[in-house]
């Protein structure tokens, strides 16, 4: 049996990033033949990662890329059980690494983009495996978002603590107004109040039947149960649906800077100065723990 000398373990922990007992083992286990001891590190390490793949993920960070063009934006939530981890350069390096990747292709979805081959040969799944592995916590790809504004701009906000993110479509009839600091400085607010204001859909017409008669039904009991006659009742829901607009409709809300105004009345007003119709093509906000 070759003999396994601190050396050897270094240079299988430089190669793996296992633990120092776990390479001793490996080493142990296969003779001192490095790359079978690799291979053995490997397999026990899948093996640990599955296991681990059965805890909650409910902690994590948001990554996100803008191209220096400012058509293409990406942004994509990643989750780990704890800060602790998402703050470690290993788990953000997956996360970049996931990020360019997809900023390189688009993807239909969540499993397609995890089953994609990297540029090293891994698919995307394999590389989280081996994060999983290497800190002791399951991690998992959560969601992602991409605009490829072929039209328009996209613009991303990620809140200091990488907890929250938004990502952003801006279009401007006139096409030379795209390149102007005005309507970067627009792009670069509406991202900060999609963030900050939550917001679930554009515009009121957006708000699905089913979920407007929900809240309808929710009105109506309330105020039954205030003693009001079902001819008030009738009168006042209207008025109850434009302030629940108000909260879960981007361009109904206050305006998170001047509350006297509304995010659409801030539209339009950089328009004016613009000299051209600005709209919001779509957004999209991820929030840990969400």
């Amino acid at each position: 049996m070759a003999e396994i000398t601190a050396a050897k373990v270094k240079e299988l922990r430089e190669r793996t990033g296992s633990g120092m007992m776990d390479c001793k083992k490996a080493l142990a286990e296969t003779g001192g033949d490095m790359e079978k001891a690799i291979d053995y590190l490997r397999e026990k390490g899948l093996a640990k990662a599955a296991k681990k793949a059965e805890r909650t993920a409910s902690d994590g960070r948001i990554f996100h890329i803008l191209s220096d063009d400012g058509k293409l934006g990406v942004m994509i939530e990643l989750n780990s059980e704890t800060d602790f981890v998402a703050k470690t350069d290993e788990f953000n390096g997956l996360g970049n690494t996931i990020t360019a990747h997809l900023a390189a292709k688009s993807y239909d979805d969540v499993p397609s983009l995890l089953a994609s081959v990297h540029e090293s040969g891994n698919s995307i799944n394999d590389l989280v495996t081996a994060i999983i592995a290497k800190l002791g916590e399951n991690i998992v790809l959560k969601r992602f978002a991409r605009y490829d504004a072929a039209n328009g701009k996209a613009f991303c906000y990620i809140h200091s603590n990488y907890k929250v993110g938004a990502l952003l479509e801006l279009d401007a009839e006139d096409k030379a107004a795209l390149s102007k600091d005005e309507f970067a400085e627009l792009g670069h607010e509406i991202c900060m109040q999609i963030a900050a204001a939550a917001p679930q859909y554009l515009v009121s017409e957006d708000v699905p039947a089913d979920v407007i008669d929900r809240e309808k039904a929710v009105y109506r009991q309330q105020l039954l149960d205030e003693g009001k006659k079902e001819k008030q009742i009738d009168f006042i829901i209207p008025g109850k649906l434009r302030k629940y607009y108000e909260t879960v409709c981007l361009l109904e809300q206050e305006y998170i800077r001047d509350t006297d105004k509304k995010v659409k009345d801030v539209i339009a007003e950089a328009g004016k100065k613009l000299g051209t119709k600005i709209t919001v093509r779509r957004f999209e906000r991820f929030a840990i723990g969400e």
